[in-house]
């Protein structure tokens, strides 16, 4: 992604850019209400990866100085413990969606959507077979609005989380 994105609906409209490290921060303080400090340590640490790493990036969606949602993309990220080998197989030349989230303020406007969308712009960009990404609710949303489908479940911190994938045409 060279350069930013502007995304407009009928009612809103935001950018989509790649972060810098600058940017961890003012994301942290707009996205980490309901995280404690060693929640919000872990996750500094993980978005300052995200920024500085060569195989990974820090997806912000925003409005002015205002941080709406974020993905965090990598190109290959380690498969969770209990996966198959099968499914490992699968997977392997996919792109990996680590983090996809959106403030509670601004969720059912489009926002996941589009961070989505250019998560999976990202991985074609790198000639990439397709992306996947874990979650925990979420898996009817992917699959209905997306085209993903369900590859397998597993648990990761003790809650039982669902691996969904888009394979690329």
């Amino acid at each position: 992604m060279a350069e930013n994105y502007l995304v407009e609906t009928t009612a809103q409209s935001w950018e989509l850019k790649i972060a810098a490290e600058a940017e961890v921060e003012p994301t942290l303080e707009q996205l980490t209400d309901h995280m404690n400090e060693q929640q919000r340590q872990a996750f500094r640490d993980k978005l300052q990866r995200y920024v500085n790493k060569p195989d990974r990036d820090l997806i912000l969606a925003v409005r002015g100085p205002e941080v709406l949602g974020l993905v965090c993309v990598i190109k290959q990220a380690e498969f969770p413990p209990g996966l198959s080998e099968k499914n490992m197989d699968y997977l392997r030349d996919f792109a990996c969606g680590t983090q996809l989230l959106v403030h509670p303020s601004f969720r059912r406007q489009g926002i996941g959507g589009s961070l989505l969308a250019q998560a999976e712009a990202w991985a074609r960009e790198r000639e990439l077979a397709g992306f996947w990404i874990t979650t925990h609710r979420m898996a009817d949303w992917y699959e209905k609005n997306f085209g993903y489908k369900q590859i397998a479940r597993v648990a990761l911190k003790s809650a039982a989380k669902t691996i969904m994938a888009k394979k690329f045409d």
